[in-house]
């Protein structure tokens, strides 16, 4: 059985300024629903809808979800909305790549992994359309020919630090924990992984900051130090080439 590389997106193998990339995104969005629903109610319920994809209990997919708190109140506006946040993604979403730049070593380790067979997840957290997703890793120089999973909202039905993601994950792949490696900079959302026996990797590049998304995911967190999972690994993004071997 092949083994499989999970690799974190944000502030793992693309990295940005995670409040400055939220804020320029509700600005790019506003304008367009501004006919339909108000800036503050907006941002009320992308992160009402999005707190409710975090604490999704598996019964529906993350998509439904979203869409089921994000039309409360709405009514015949919702379907409106939704036309516009596809043809934004579409046509505008991709604009916001100039705040993002490749981590170091992304290219190689892509490579390195498709030459050695082994199987390509991209585990982002999974509150992202698709599109948006295949998107967002175009900006790392990542094909979705390239990996055989990405996780997204409308495949996913938890989100991290659920374990239930995780395995998830696993089924997906038709693979165990224990040949799996997750690659990510979250000491919680990503080493999680390992409590059900995945390997782990703490990439250290990313530089930490307050979006209003990780704030939601913080309150879901272990609160103790002693609860984290220390990971197997860690370092900067490059060094995954060194442990690369003991992994296969």
């Amino acid at each position: 059985m092949s083994k499989t590389i999970l690799f974190d997106l944000d502030n793992t193998l693309i990295l940005f300024d995670e409040v400055k990339f939220f804020r320029a995104y509700i600005r790019k969005v506003a304008p367009i629903m501004s006919d339909l629903i108000s800036p503050y109610n907006l941002w009320r319920l992308v992160l009402a809808s999005t707190k409710a994809v975090l604490n999704n209990n598996g019964h529906f997919t993350n998509e439904e979800v979203f869409y089921q708190n994000f039309s409360k109140g709405l009514n015949e506006k919702t379907h409106e909305i939704w036309d516009r946040f596809q043809h934004f993604y579409e046509n505008e979403f991709d604009q916001l790549r100039a705040l993002v730049a490749v981590n170091t070593g992304v290219s190689d380790i892509f490579e390195t992994t498709i030459k050695k067979g082994l199987n390509i997840v991209i585990a982002s957290n999974p509150f992202w359309s698709c599109l948006a997703m295949e998107t967002r890793m175009s900006w790392a120089g990542i094909k979705k020919e390239q990996v055989h999973l990405i996780t997204h909202m409308e495949n996913m039905h938890s989100c991290k630090p659920h374990l239930e993601y995780y395995q998830e994950i696993c089924q997906k792949m038709e693979t165990n924990p224990e040949d799996c490696l997750m690659i990510g900079d979250d000491p919680v959302n990503d080493m999680v992984a390992g409590r059900i026996g995945i390997k782990t990797f703490l990439v250290t590049d990313g530089k930490k900051s307050e979006n209003p998304l990780r704030v939601i995911s913080n309150k879901m967190r272990f609160c103790r130090e002693e609860e984290r999972v220390q990971p197997d690994y860690s370092g900067p993004l490059v060094k995954v080439q060194e442990i690369l071997p003991a992994f296969i």
